[in-house]
């Protein structure tokens, strides 16, 4: 299916594009009603949906968040269990890990994501402080 470009969806994709933006639907909303406030929290998620659909987003999700992702290329996130810090994490071994998985499941890989869970440094660094005084 074929569907055509509208003004809103491209407001949407201009405040999430780009490598390290992730972002809520509700902060997008919030960017983008700066712009045009006749956009709702409904359309900003239709068409944050249809761009991951399309590959332009990705799309991050775990317990209790969804962010979206401006990153489209080929990556691997850390997220933070403390503060819930989000990053961009290159991707080491990709084609070896889908050679290796299509080969076992005998099918062929299409997409994978990989989400590292930890500490930040930041968080660590707090914790330290924390456990001095």
């Amino acid at each position: 299916m074929n569907r055509r470009s509208t003004h809103q969806k491209e407001i949407i994709y201009n405040i999430i594009q780009g490598k390290g933006n992730h972002m809520t639907a509700e902060e997008v909303l919030q960017k983008a009603k700066e712009i045009d406030d006749k956009i709702g929290l409904a359309t900003v998620y239709r068409n944050l949906n249809l761009l991951c659909e399309q590959g332009r987003i990705q799309k991050v999700t775990g317990e209790n968040y969804n962010l979206f992702d401006g990153n489209a290329e080929p990556h691997d996130h850390f997220r933070c269990v403390e503060c819930g810090y989000l990053v961009d994490v290159p991707s080491v071994a990709n084609q070896t890990i889908d050679k290796k998985v299509a080969k076992a499941i005998r099918g062929t890989i299409l997409h994978h994501s990989i989400l590292y869970e930890g500490v930040c440094e930041e968080c660590q660094r707090r914790q330290k402080e924390k456990s001095w005084n």
